[in-house]
């Protein structure tokens, strides 16, 4: 593109089984690139376990190492796979040591290769929040203060989205409405 975006590559780790190619064909045609070449250009791997997540962050170091150009790392989602190992109270120490240790590990790959990283996260319901939204990120503090940018997405009015910007370095809060369609994303006026 005549940004430069498709002189690298992008891996997508995908955690529960949600990559549609399908999809990134459909945005691709919406803006008028080549399907098959955005596809290309896609490294999507399957991980299974927290420890193959891990692993696979090793891989895509060793692969910039190569020569591989990946510019953009999108993990989805970050915490699935430490939340459904390590469950409950008792293990929460260990989880949250070896999410600490993958954030760093995804921090440095990020710094010293000048890749983004963008990660989703899973929400759980706080029943002791009285006002306001009651969902909570999980993770913690160590993945809040792991983040630069952290953003809440959620469904608006007529299949609407809202991204929310929860905190930044250097940018006030703020929300965006948008719209998911075909083509793409699509900002709606409010």
């Amino acid at each position: 593109m005549d940004q430069g975006g498709a002189n690298g590559k992008a891996v997508y780790i995908d955690t529960e089984g949600t990559f549609r190619p399908e999809r990134v064909r459909q945005f691709a045609e919406g803006i008028g690139a080549n399907p098959d070449k955005v596809l290309k250009n896609i490294l999507v791997a399957r991980a299974f376990n927290s420890d193959h997540q891990m692993l696979l962050l090793d891989k895509v170091t060793e692969m910039i190492k190569d020569g591989e150009p990946i510019r953009l790392m999108i993990i989805d989602s970050l915490t699935a796979h430490f939340r459904a190992e390590y469950a409950g109270r008792g293990q929460l120490a260990d989880r949250q040591q070896r999410l600490n240790r993958y954030l760093h590990n995804m921090m440095k790959l990020a710094e010293q290769n000048n890749v983004a990283i963008y990660v989703t996260n899973q929400v759980m319901s706080d029943p002791a929040q009285m006002f306001g939204d009651p969902t909570k990120a999980i993770g913690g503090n160590i993945v809040g203060h792991a983040c630069t940018y952290r953003m809440y997405l959620r469904r608006g009015k007529k299949d609407s989205r809202v991204c929310k910007l929860i905190d930044s370095p250097d940018l006030p809060d703020d929300e965006t409405v948008f719209m998911i369609e075909t083509d793409g994303l699509k900002d709606i006026d409010i």
